[in-house]
């Protein structure tokens, strides 16, 4: 929360440098005293033509600009935060909009998921161990009656995949599926396959 708190105030300073920076400040030099103090500046910002006479002396003002500051460091500054909660949370800059490099293939962007897929893994173990309790509790009220823990044991809770399997990805899980059940026949039935792929058979469907 610190970091999103510190990329907001980056993000109003950014609004702020934006006014600036779209209105850069503007001087004149050599201006009469006396036309000082009835210089319509608001006027002068608005208007598309402002016209100046010489003085007495037959000098005339010069304008002169001064340079806007750039967005660039607030950019960078965003940047850094996203870096920081990317770091804290295991996902990456491309997650959070920042493009970094060309796409990546499907071996790459796991890897660079990789920490957050071994999160992932372990809320799905600590939710498991939640919905077997809820689950528990909800049979011993429904029935009226308390079950033995153990009655619960070989429970165990399906999940879907946590990264979505492409094409390429299922011809590899294919031939691996198939090399198993050569070396151990129906050792990898359609519960293995779905718990793999996330998909359920046809033959399942139709049972």
């Amino acid at each position: 929360m610190e970091i999103v708190q510190s990329a907001l105030r980056t993000l109003l300073r950014t609004e702020v440098g934006a006014e600036f920076y779209s209105v850069p400040q503007k001087y004149i030099v050599g201006l009469e005293p006396d036309l000082i103090e009835d210089f319509d500046k608001g006027r002068a910002l608005l208007s598309s033509f402002l016209a100046f006479s010489k003085d007495g002396d037959g000098d005339k003002p010069s304008l002169g600009q001064f340079q806007s500051g750039s967005m660039a460091p607030f950019l960078d500054q965003m940047k850094m935060y996203a870096s920081l909660f990317a770091a804290e949370t295991g996902m990456t800059l491309d997650d959070l909009g920042f493009t970094t490099e060309n796409p990546s293939s499907e071996e790459a962007i796991k890897a660079s998921h990789e920490n957050l897929r071994l999160t992932a893994r372990r809320a799905q173990q600590t939710f498991g161990t939640g919905f077997l309790n809820a689950g528990y509790l909800a049979a011993c009220v429904r029935d009226s009656y308390s079950y033995e823990r153990y009655a619960f044991a070989d429970v165990l809770p399906s999940w879907y995949p946590i990264f979505e399997p492409d094409a390429a990805a299922l011809g590899v899980i294919g031939d691996a599926v198939l090399k198993i059940n050569q070396a151990s026949d129906g050792f990898m039935g359609a519960r293995n396959i779905r718990a793999l792929t996330g998909m359920r058979s046809d033959a399942e469907e139709k049972s």
